[in-house]
């Protein structure tokens, strides 16, 4: 059994999403959040959902949704822009339904690879977000 180590490489402002240095053991942070995630957790009584996609030019797609036993107190459609800055993910969205409702939060990458909610303005629901990525 072959086992490799492996890394993520910051990504400033300036750089670009390309890992340069041809080592294929290394993550590249940018391309690393690119694809789908998701979880759910339970706050007070409540069962929240959520998934995202992380496009590679900049844009997403979520969505949220509360539940109640079987029933849906809440369902979310989010899209916008994000960028990933020292372990930070920031995120600018707008509510698909509702274009008058913006977002915006931050997710911090964590030593195990998720992304936990850090702030923003979502619900105090929405606190407890651990996102996993899917296929990884």
């Amino acid at each position: 059994m072959y086992l490799a180590e492996s890394r993520l490489i910051n990504q400033g402002e300036d750089e670009n999403n390309i890992n340069t240095d041809g080592s294929p053991n290394i993550i590249d942070q940018g391309n690393f959040i690119t694809g789908v995630w998701r979880g759910f957790h339970e706050a007070e009584g409540l069962m929240v959902y959520y998934g995202y996609q992380f496009r590679s030019n900049g844009s997403f797609v979520a969505r949220h949704r509360i539940y109640q036993e079987r029933e849906t107190l809440e369902d979310i459609t989010w899209q916008g822009e994000w960028q990933f800055i020292d372990n930070i993910l920031k995120i600018k969205a707008v509510n698909s339904q509702d274009k008058t409702q913006q977002g915006m939060f931050e997710f911090r990458l964590t030593e195990t690879f998720k992304l936990a909610y850090q702030t923003g303005s979502l619900s105090a629901a929405y606190q407890g977000i651990i996102l996993n990525k899917i296929g990884y």
